[in-house]
């Protein structure tokens, strides 16, 4: 009896000794759709797998979580684009590792929801509504490219600054609002409550989410960032086959709401990729017309040095 005991002992060391050396990663993210392959990751152990201790840190606001990345207390971080640019201009130390999600017809992360007291009415009725979103955000440069997919000058809907989205959502299904800007599942939700949907961001083809890590992780060869992506690649396939398996993480740590769980998608989580250097002119390009840049930030200085 006390063999065994010494055995487990010594294997209980062994293992702790495996991972005394892996690298420590604390990874700011939201509770979004968007995060679940590093979910994956964690829940099945893939980047222990690959030295690395990743620590989901979960945040309850996007202020909360980019407050966190300033001060030093992130080591990676899960954001919009809109808001990585922010933060790199204000000197954060950290590249785009890669792109979390871009947008995908038939899954429509983002899209703008009517109220039900407007849930049919067509684009020439809606002239001057009421639409409510966050301000200098992603949400914001979605709704702006969608007017211009809609062939509308900008000003074409009256924008209101509602920036939680629990309240945003309460005042479009009450009427206070007309129209609103939601990420899925909120979206969905709001339809299956008799809102509407007038447009969703799936056909813009656009990154609009991104994983970063601070600059160290690429320095000396760039082992840490290059098992981070290992892991994360082989987080995403197994998502993509065998995606019923993740549905009740899916659940528990994007927030889907309960009249959801059993039939909402998961959704098809691209291959680690990098945000062309196009697409971050039109980011940034709006963000200058929007007063949140005065420059232009070089591209070297937002991009993994190393392709994905």
């Amino acid at each position: 009896m006390k063999k065994n005991v010494l055995v487990v002992v010594l294997l209980l060391m062994l293992s702790s000794l495996a991972h005394a050396g892996d690298v420590k990663i604390r990874f700011g993210i939201l509770p979004v759709l968007d995060t679940l392959p590093l979910q994956v990751a964690v829940n099945d152990g893939l980047f222990k797998e690959h030295g690395l201790d990743v620590e989901l840190i979960r945040f309850s606001s996007a202020l909360e979580r980019d407050m966190a990345m300033q001060a030093g207390e992130l080591d990676g971080y899960f954001g919009d684009i809109v808001a990585t640019c922010m933060l790199i201009n204000k000197n954060v130390p950290m590249y785009i590792a890669l792109t979390s999600w871009r947008t995908t017809p038939g899954f429509p992360l983002f899209g703008i929801a009517k109220s039900p007291a407007r849930s049919e009415w067509k684009l020439p009725e809606l002239q001057g509504a009421k639409l409510g979103l966050s301000k200098s955000t992603i949400m914001e440069y979605l709704a702006d490219r969608i007017n211009e997919k809609k062939g509308v000058p900008l000003d074409y809907f009256s924008q209101i600054e509602i920036k939680k989205l629990p309240i945003r959502l309460q005042m479009l299904m009450t009427d206070q609002i007309d129209m609103a800007i939601l990420p899925e599942p909120l979206l969905s939700l709001a339809k299956l409550k008799g809102g509407g949907i007038f447009a969703t961001a799936e056909d813009l083809d656009r990154p609009l989410t991104v994983l970063c890590l601070h600059r160290k992780y690429f320095n000396d060869g760039a082992e840490p960032y290059v098992n981070f992506v290992t892991a994360y690649k082989e987080a995403v396939t197994r998502l993509a086959r065998h995606p019923e398996e993740y549905r009740q993480l899916m659940a528990q740590t994007c927030r889907i709401p309960q009249p959801l769980i059993d039939k909402f998608p998961i959704y098809p989580y691209p291959m680690p990729t990098l945000p062309t250097s196009a697409e971050l002119d039109d980011v940034q390009a709006w963000m200058k017309e929007r007063g949140l840049l005065q420059e232009m930030i070089p591209h070297e200085l937002i991009l993994s040095p190393i392709i994905p």
